[in-house]
């Protein structure tokens, strides 16, 4: 007789429903640490395209909090935005809540720092002066747009393979306007990350691919984005490419990369 089979549960995390005010229903995965709060409340770490992101982020969260004397980094509060379903990416859904168009991206942020860290609130303290944003692709505009467009939001903000090439780059009317306003007394925290193969391909092999990459120049877009504000002293800003990664394998070191620079001691740190 077979053994019987039993589904594999992540230990001290949730999973919650949140309707938007226009009626768009969220999944929304939650991972609390056993341990007691800090005074303060448990730092967060919030993910978009949770689905996909949300177990491999808590995987490297869990380690690392585990070893705090080598890798600097306490207990947070993870929590993955997703959407109901089983695949990993929503495309359309992804396309209006992570996209700026049409006040797409400025809803999302507005759900998130309402009605979804108000159901986190119920289950653990946290504190909001300690949140993170990270995001990936489309996600990784979305955490470029946060920080421009509300900036204060978040502390940290990690753009892993940032669509900077989206709609000619209109990004950079949003960092314009946000590198001309008035500076925050705290700096906010910035990282960029991408592969270093995504921006070439074989043309050969899949020559319209190829020409996708050329056009959204990944990396020299990165470059350029970080360069720009670091260079005008508004963002503590840092810009790492990982050797060999495409757009797809890069995002388990990016995402073991954001929890070290979210919520590592270094983040305590005022400029």
């Amino acid at each position: 007789m077979a053994p019987a089979l039993r589904p594999v549960e992540l230990p001290h995390t949730h999973s919650l429903a949140v309707t938007s005010p226009g009626g768009a229903e969220y999944r929304l995965l939650i991972a609390v640490p056993p341990e007691p709060a800090p005074a303060d409340g448990f730092p967060v770490l919030v993910l978009v395209d949770g689905d996909a992101l949300f177990p491999t982020a808590l995987s490297a969260a869990r380690l690392q909090a585990g070893r705090p004397e080598v890798s600097g980094v306490g207990p947070a509060v993870i929590l993955g935005v997703g959407y109901p379903g089983a695949a990993p990416f929503d495309a359309e859904r992804r396309r209006q809540d992570l996209l700026p168009a049409d006040g797409g991206a400025d809803r999302c942020l507005d759900l998130i720092a309402g009605a979804m860290l108000t159901q986190v609130e119920r289950l653990a303290p946290i504190d909001r002066a300690r949140m993170s944003l990270v995001g990936h692709s489309f996600g990784g505009l979305f955490a470029l747009h946060a920080l421009f467009a509300r900036p204060g939001l978040f502390r940290s903000h990690v753009a892993g393979s940032p669509s900077i090439w989206w709609d000619e780059r209109a990004i950079l009317a949003t960092r314009e306007r946000f590198l001309t306003s008035p500076a925050a007394a705290i700096l906010p925290r910035l990282l960029i990350t991408v592969g270093g193969e995504e921006q070439t391909g074989d043309e050969r092999r899949d020559p319209q691919r190829a020409a996708r990459l050329r056009m959204a120049q990944m990396l020299d877009n990165a470059a350029e984005m970080a360069q720009a504000l670091t260079t005008s002293g508004r963002v503590r800003c840092e810009h790492v490419v990982f050797v060999g990664e495409n757009h797809i394998s890069v995002l388990p070191a990016m995402l073991s990369r954001a929890i070290a620079f979210a919520l590592g001691t270094q983040e305590k740190v005022s400029p």
